[in-house]
């Protein structure tokens, strides 16, 4: 990408260094732009940092809202190897379920069959395929398990080695700045922001003012007088301590979900954690539900035996009224850019690039179904 006469010297502030943030900055600063971002702790240090992290496509209607996640699967590949970076991981993931669980089972194959029809590979394995030629340490019970789906175009990556690898080289090769700081207030001028004001008083002029807080979004857009529609939804994440098992792929076995997570750990996940959780507060590591949790996940990969839950991560994620992700100019504060959206890790890439080619004056059409103002006039979405 070649620096854009739209955007040299443009001073563009991006506030959050996630996944979007840090991806944002990195394209921007690449296309000339003056960047700087803010961020309170340090990359990755908020929900990007306790996301499950699984790259997909699944259950994201209509065709080309799968198609956007599907680019951007392929997109983060893409900037891994433009940045050397080993954070990906699109090793496909497993989805089952037992058939006693009929609702559940039905509704898996409707999903998998939709996926299918929309051109994406996906497999229908048995159990003893599973566990004999892809996964020896995970255990399938084939008498209660009519098929195992390999969703081949999925996976997942290290979010904060994304979005330190990304931010670094924001900095490094184009001149990014990061300023560790909180966002207490924006200077306006007229219809629009003049200066992004932290919290010590420091102001940073801005041209454009890119709002990637993630489940903070609603509170840094009210500081500028504008209304967003983002809910925070928390969510719990255990990582084992190493364990002598092997696990290449994302797995989804009906009551508990489980991922590699590096260093010989694996990540776990249960839904039902999430509604137990209150915003802001953490299940202790003792609590019995986090050791409900972990006999699951020892019933799907038994060399979990023995080995013990090690951390608990709580992220609080966002979550767009409607679901899908809003990306644009606010309606009532015509520099500030919002960039927020439920599926970050596997979106953040190809919004990059899509924000990144409308701030350069390029095509908008791939995100016009996820303007800010589509709540205003209740129109839909994708």
């Amino acid at each position: 990408m070649v620096a854009s006469d739209h955007l040299r010297d443009a001073r563009v502030v991006v506030v959050g260094v996630g996944a979007i943030g840090s991806t944002l900055a990195y394209r921007l600063a690449q296309a000339g732009a003056r960047v700087t971002t803010i961020e309170r702790a340090h990359a990755a240090a908020g929900t990007t940092g306790a996301t499950f992290a699984w790259l997909n496509g699944l259950d994201k209607p209509p065709r080309a809202y799968h198609r956007l996640n599907m680019l951007g699967i392929r997109d983060q590949e893409d900037l891994a190897d433009e940045l050397g970076g080993d954070w990906v991981h699109v090793t496909g993931s497993l989805h089952w379920t037992e058939r006693a669980d009929g609702a559940r089972a039905a509704g898996m194959a409707r999903g998998m069959r939709q996926l299918i029809e929309w051109g994406a590979r996906v497999d229908r394995l048995t159990p003893e395929q599973v566990t004999r030629d892809l996964e020896p340490d995970v255990q399938i019970d084939p008498a209660a398990v009519d098929a195992v789906w390999l969703v081949e175009r999925a996976g997942w990556l290290d979010p904060v080695a994304l979005a330190h690898g990304a931010m670094s080289a924001a900095v490094a090769r184009y001149g990014a700045e990061l300023i560790h700081g909180e966002v207490a207030g924006m200077r306006r001028d007229g219809d629009g922001i003049a200066a992004v004001v932290l919290a010590d008083g420091t102001e940073i002029g801005a041209d454009v003012v890119v709002n990637a807080a993630g489940p903070d979004a609603s509170g840094v857009s009210a500081l500028a007088g504008a209304v967003l529609q983002v809910e925070r939804t928390p969510g719990i994440l255990i990582v084992t301590a190493p364990a002598p098992v092997r696990l290449g792929r994302v797995a989804f076995a009906g009551d508990v979900n489980l991922r590699p997570d590096g260093g010989s750990r694996l990540m776990v996940q249960r839904e039902p954690l999430d509604t137990d959780v209150i915003d802001g507060t953490a299940i202790p590591l003792g609590d019995p539900r986090i050791a409900a949790a972990m006999e699951l996940a020892r019933h799907v990969v038994p060399g979990l035996a023995g080995v013990e839950a090690e951390g608990i991560r709580l992220g609080v994620r966002a979550m767009p009224k409607d679901g899908y992700p809003i990306v644009g100019f606010d309606p009532a504060v015509f520099n500030l850019y919002h960039v927020i959206t439920h599926s970050g890790i596997t979106l953040a890439a190809r919004l990059a690039l899509l924000v990144t080619e409308e701030l350069t004056g390029g095509d908008t059409a791939p995100l016009e179904p996820y303007r800010p103002g589509r709540f205003a006039s209740a129109a839909p979405a994708g």
